[in-house]
């Protein structure tokens, strides 16, 4: 078998989007893509595999050859929550993937109609009707956050599933059919800056100034242990945010290959500053402190796991 950097050299290496171009993912990757070009002395092209709410190109990844040409950025909340609950359509076990490194630890945001019915998140716990949630399905994380925070916060939603972007989900709260979603940070933004949108909640860590005063979810009163403890476990989860891998079994050489290539990328001047104006953080994590972190949230507390079940 050949070495890695001579295996990787001229070679063309997929980085794989499980949605369509144009949302977060991809703009992640297509900013990375040729740096890590670059690192690797190869060519990658960004590939979009949507389909199943981003669980598709997982379930492909899982069953790829394990040569080292096929990486695959994740909506990790979505995938672990799927997993969990035994989604329908899942065809990989996270455990047996080849975990290569973490690219952001972004926070996700409850966001409601700027002329809707909820003002702040307070409005939203003291509701005595259901908050009604959008989702675009299970395997992201608008499907999953909404259960996990009636839980820890206990106020009544309902989740309305089905949008085929976040994009038509928005349209749902603005024009008044639904209340609220769950977002990446980056994904809310520019909705925010323009008015469209209010901010309620934040769960997990952002130095956005547009979230300055934004109540935290780690900051709140909740009503017992068990509550705490699957706030503690929705955090973590958070925390891994996006994250990079490979199909099972990848030779160990090349392993540490990519995983080499992709700190040499995420760690680029010129990526990192182009990343934060773009308000893309970079937030690297070592593939062996990823790997470790996976296996924690992969053995969340049973709460937070039964709750994962009822909804999927």
């Amino acid at each position: 078998m050949l070495p890695a950097e001579e295996f990787y050299r001229d070679r063309t290496i997929d980085l794989v989007v499980p949605y369509e171009p144009g949302g977060g993912y991809d703009l992640y990757a297509r900013d990375m893509a040729p740096y890590l070009g670059a690192c690797i002395g190869g060519d990658v092209k960004v590939v979009n595999e949507a389909g199943a709410g981003g669980l598709l190109a997982t379930s492909n990844t899982a069953a790829g050859e394990p040569d080292g040409t096929r990486v695959q950025i994740v909506n990790t909340v979505g995938a672990v929550s799927a997993q969990i609950g035994g989604a329908d359509g899942i065809n990989f076990d996270l455990g047996e993937l080849s975990w290569i490194t973490r690219v952001s630890a972004e926070a996700t945001v409850v966001v409601a109609a700027a002329d809707g019915r909820f003002e702040s998140f307070d409005q939203m716990r003291a509701s005595e009707n259901p908050v009604r949630f959008v989702s675009t399905g299970p395997g992201s994380s608008d499907y999953v956050s909404p259960p996990l925070l009636r839980q820890i916060f206990d106020f009544p939603i309902d989740v309305i599933s089905g949008f085929a972007g976040s994009g038509e989900a928005r349209t749902a709260y603005l024009r008044g059919d639904a209340d609220a979603q769950v977002l990446p940070v980056a994904s809310t933004i520019g909705a925010i800056r323009s008015g469209e949108i209010r901010p309620l909640l934040v769960i997990g860590e952002t130095a956005s100034p547009l979230l300055e005063g934004v109540p935290r979810a780690r900051d709140l009163e909740v009503a017992g242990q068990p509550q705490r403890e699957t706030l503690s476990s929705l955090l973590k989860l958070v925390d891994l945010s996006r994250t990079i891998v490979a199909p099972p079994g990848l030779p160990a050489d090349r392993l540490e290959y990519v995983r080499d290539g992709f700190e040499c990328a995420l760690s680029d001047p010129d990526l990192v500053a182009a990343s934060a104006e773009q308000r893309r953080p970079i937030e690297f994590m070592s593939g062996a402190e990823l790997t470790e972190a996976m296996r924690t949230v992969l053995d969340a507390d049973p709460a937070f796991r039964q709750i994962i079940q009822d909804i999927t």
